[in-house]
């Protein structure tokens, strides 16, 4: 059986509403740091991992800079057809708008 990676963003990018990239990097298994780091990502790759089966989790910053897990990410369809992020769950504090930007 092959382990699929898990992957954590950390920032995302918009134009306008639209998010086009995520700082995404790869976690280790613990979740406790980077197999490799975050690094600018476009939004059809966030998609290819997830559609791949990946896991993608938020990871949020607490007022010491420490990364604290938070929601797995998903695919979500807009009404136009346009693909984009949710959360699997939303908890206040813990939305994707609640991601620093960069």
């Amino acid at each position: 059986m092959v382990e699929k990676a898990v992957y954590g963003i950390t920032a995302l990018r918009y134009a306008g509403s639209q998010i086009v990239e995520a700082m995404m990097g790869l976690v280790d298994s613990s979740l406790a740091h980077w197999d490799l780091g975050p690094a600018p990502t476009r939004l059809v790759d966030v998609v290819d991992r997830l559609v791949e089966g990946d896991t993608v989790i938020t990871l949020f910053p607490d007022d010491a800079g420490e990364l604290h897990p938070g929601p797995q990410v998903k695919v979500d369809v807009l009404a136009e057809g346009t693909e984009t992020l949710a959360l699997a769950e939303e908890a206040p504090g813990r939305r994707l708008n609640d991601l620093p930007r960069f």
